[in-house]
């Protein structure tokens, strides 16, 4: 394996037709064939493969935590040919509140790579800290959700299209498909702001960018 740059990466999504699948329950309303009749699929965290949500899996995207229990010979088995990583390998964020808490690594990433150093299996791309801030910014300083970072690392590279299934912004209650969602710690003043993550997919509709029934229903509103 190798760690690559953002210039490597830009081909794989430049100019291409990509599929983001997310771990909501909208991924098993797809027709068959869909999500894989993508150039590029892009699988997040713990996904789950079926008929609906396809079968592909050329991207990984993940935060890589603990929470993260995806193995690389299974990624390997699914045809993961790149690995991208939500978190840099940096303490990104000065936050009291994790410090009193014992939450070091909430704010301080640099674990995840020590931890998972003998584990990446293919190219690989971990951001930068000013990358990650970006996305951090953009949501009133918090962080994103992994499935909206992906979006957004995803959109940067231009791709000719973007469809996106399995996302609801945990208004089903439901991740990894068919899994019940445990919110974080509601004092946590960086945690995740599902609600602003879906505004801003709302605002920034596009006709490049098509959504599953559900998500669908969920911008309109």
């Amino acid at each position: 394996m190798r760690f690559v740059s953002r210039s490597e990466v830009a081909p794989v999504f430049a100019g291409r037709s990509v599929a983001i699948v997310g771990s909501g329950p909208g991924v098993l309303e797809n027709p068959p064939g869909l999500v894989d009749s993508h150039e590029v699929v892009v699988r997040v965290n713990n996904y789950k493969l079926s008929p609906a949500a396809g079968q592909r899996a050329d991207v990984f995207y993940s935060y890589f935590g603990n929470a993260i229990k995806k193995s690389a010979a299974e990624l390997q088995r699914d045809g993961v040919r790149l690995c991208m990583a939500k978190c840099p390998n940096a303490q990104a964020i000065e936050s009291r509140w994790h410090s009193e808490n014992g939450k070091h690594h909430g704010v301080d990433f640099r674990w995840i790579y020590a931890k998972r150093a003998g584990w990446w299996f293919c190219d690989t791309y971990v951001p930068e800290l000013a990358e990650f801030l970006e996305g951090f910014t953009l949501l009133g300083e918090h962080v994103p959700t992994t499935g909206f970072a992906a979006i957004l690392a995803v959109l940067s590279f231009q791709p000719a299209s973007l469809y996106l299934t399995g996302f609801d912004f945990f208004s089903s209650g439901v991740h990894n498909v068919n899994e019940k969602w445990r919110p974080g710690s509601a004092d946590d003043p960086i945690g995740h702001v599902p609600d602003l993550e879906r505004a801003w997919l709302a605002e920034h509709r596009s006709p490049s960018i098509t959504y599953d029934r559900r998500l669908s229903g969920l911008l309109s509103q």
